[in-house]
């Protein structure tokens, strides 16, 4: 391989060390196959390093390597550091060895790791690709902080964002615009079972058939407003009297306890539902079947998979007015919004969408329709695979 010329590996297509150690353990797996897929469509070769939480998917042609053990759990803090830096360097040779000429690496929210394992990465004498994904420790306000950000984005060949607010924030640390390339979030269709039917679920989950059900799934982060759509529920049951709130997931550096006693202390103990905790992947789906509505009341986000499944799933949504999500969804088109942190607001465009079941299936078909068409990972896989290239010829 190392007697090759860009140009060789150019015209065989970019062999690919996809690096992401989040995987199965929350929820990364869905995007990381999409992507596999998309890519191996586009004639890549692809091989995916993750986590041992992380089920082999299977896919033809694509190589599969858990090298990331343990660093999740209960285990300190300080094993579970030499577990990651295990397997990046594991990850790393194992590229190497095969030839692998592009570490594409995934940014959520901490930078920190980043700066050692781009270091690592072009020790190696690989190019180095970012999908900035959560660009939340971009918008610290600590002055080193941000620059220390912008100078490691900027260690990297090339950055993908998903969509322009995350674009302008790396630009706004130092990072040179020509580095980055916006890049759409892909669907969920291609690991999509069939969906149960709405009764169903509600059997499965427990649920009266009879309930209109607000779904917020996913993690439970400050960042998310949970508490936002709880202290709007009281307005929608005057309207709803049989609505029910439910709520599954498991809390990210919060306690949930807050939410419960916010929930008591607005006496509507049963309008909700909560299943709080890890969700299998099994069991997914019935969550989403179940619902009427599912509401992203979100104060702070840059791309949601939460968003993405929704409307895979032929649910309507509820978003807040963030760029993030209104680059996506339209107003009463493919789902409704609301301005961001207005708790009567969200109540009222709630209660609207809950007494008009057929403009919610309107809505649902107008959803499903724009994410075959704007989201569909053969045109990702196609647009990322021109990026390799992009970057070999560089």
């Amino acid at each position: 391989m190392s007697g090759q010329s860009n140009s060789d590996k150019i015209s065989r297509g970019a062999s690919i060390a996809m690096i992401e150690p989040v995987g199965g353990h929350s929820g990364m797996h869905y995007y990381d196959f999409g992507l596999c897929r998309g890519l191996l469509a586009a004639g890549c070769r692809v091989s995916l390093y993750t986590c041992d939480e992380t089920a082999d998917p299977a896919i033809p042609g694509l190589g599969f390597w858990p090298f990331f053990r343990n660093i999740y759990g209960q285990r300190s803090r300080w094993l579970r550091g030499v577990g990651y830096l295990r397997g990046i360097f594991t990850s790393l040779r194992n590229a190497v060895r095969s030839g692998e000429t592009i570490c594409h690496f995934h940014v959520f929210n901490d930078v920190t790791p980043e700066i050692v394992v781009i270091t690592m990465a072009k020790l190696f004498r690989r190019k180095v690709v970012l999908t900035v994904h959560d660009v939340d420790s971009l918008a610290a306000t600590v002055i080193g902080k941000r620059r220390v950000t912008g100078w490691t984005y900027g260690l990297a060949d090339r950055i993908i964002v998903h969509n322009s607010v995350s674009m302008k924030e790396l630009t706004a640390i130092g990072v040179p615009l020509e580095k980055i390339k916006v890049i759409a979030h892909g669907h969920y269709l291609d690991i999509r079972r069939e969906m149960p039917s709405q009764l169903k679920a509600r059997r499965f989950l427990g649920i009266e058939s009879s309930a209109k059900i607000l779904l917020f799934f996913g993690q439970i982060k400050e960042s998310k407003g949970l508490d936002l759509l709880i202290e709007a529920l009281p307005q929608v049951a005057r309207e709803v009297p049989d609505v029910l709130l439910l709520i599954a997931g498991r809390p990210w550096k919060t306690d949930f306890a807050r939410y419960d006693a916010l929930i008591d202390e607005l006496n509507m103990r049963e309008h909700c539902r909560l299943h709080i905790g890890f969700i299998p992947d099994e069991e997914v789906m019935d969550y989403y079947a179940a619902a009427d509505l599912v509401v992203l009341p979100y104060r702070r986000i840059y791309q949601s998979g939460v968003l993405m499944m929704a409307m895979t799933y032929g649910r309507p949504v509820v978003v807040s007015d963030l760029p993030g999500m209104t680059e996506i969804v339209t107003d009463g088109m493919n789902g409704y919004v609301f301005t961001t942190g207005t708790k009567d607001e969200l109540a009222l465009v709630l209660t609207r969408a809950l007494r008009d079941e057929t403009g919610r299936g309107i809505v649902s078909a107008r959803a499903s329709k724009y994410i075959r068409e704007s989201h569909d990972w053969g045109h990702i896989g196609h647009s990322t695979a021109e990026l390799y290239k992009e970057v070999l010829s560089s």
